[in-house]
């Protein structure tokens, strides 16, 4: 179970990219499909058992998004450009490369939004857009100006809230895939024949 629900709120923090079409800031009715600048984000997700932390970086020029999710040595890297997605395992030394999920990809997914209230995460303003997640509950997501999400919740239940967040040029050596690393087929997809 919380290894669904690191999945699922590391979905969301990709996924909330793909909820508008607008090309930079927040617009009336749309939010921004990705951050319009280089960020690197530390996100705290609550469990049952106590906390976890998350980092993701991003790169703007490169559309390249890292995810660190809890835990060591693993990673994942989506390339915006190319719709790739490749999962990093610097335990066994492989990849997993993949098509990124349609839903995570920003000009792929049409998902209604709509703006509500204006807030403050982490001392940071931003706009809460209410939309709903892969399984298709109701999610209210805390959005900066330039597309960074601060907070993700369902209901009352806090699903990801940003701790620090830094913007800064993300090097490209962040998001490199080592070539040397034994390439794995990606898992097969539920109810693919």
């Amino acid at each position: 179970m919380r290894m669904r629900r690191l999945i699922l709120a590391a979905a969301l923090l990709i996924a909330h990219h793909h909820t508008g079409i607008a090309q930079a800031g927040i617009t009336q009715d749309r939010p921004p499909r990705l951050p319009t600048r280089d960020v690197d984000v530390t996100y705290l997700l609550p469990t049952p058992a106590g906390a976890a932390h998350q980092r993701l970086r991003y790169s703007a020029a490169s559309r390249l998004l890292r995810l660190d999710p809890p835990g060591a040595g693993l990673r994942v890297v989506i390339d915006f450009a190319t719709q790739r997605m490749f999962t990093v395992n610097d335990a066994d030394h492989s990849v997993i490369e993949m098509a990124a999920p349609a839903s995570w990809m920003p000009a792929l997914n049409g998902a209604h939004t709509t703006r509500r209230d204006a807030d403050q995460v982490s001392g940071l303003p931003c706009t809460n857009w209410e939309t709903t997640d892969s399984e298709g509950h109701a999610v209210l997501i805390c959005l900066t100006e330039d597309g960074v999400m601060l907070r993700a919740a369902r209901g009352e239940r806090v699903l990801v809230i940003a701790t620090e967040l830094r913007h800064a040029p993300q090097a490209a050596s962040v998001f490199a895939v080592p070539r040397n690393y034994r390439r794995l087929a990606p898992p097969p997809v539920r109810g693919a024949q």
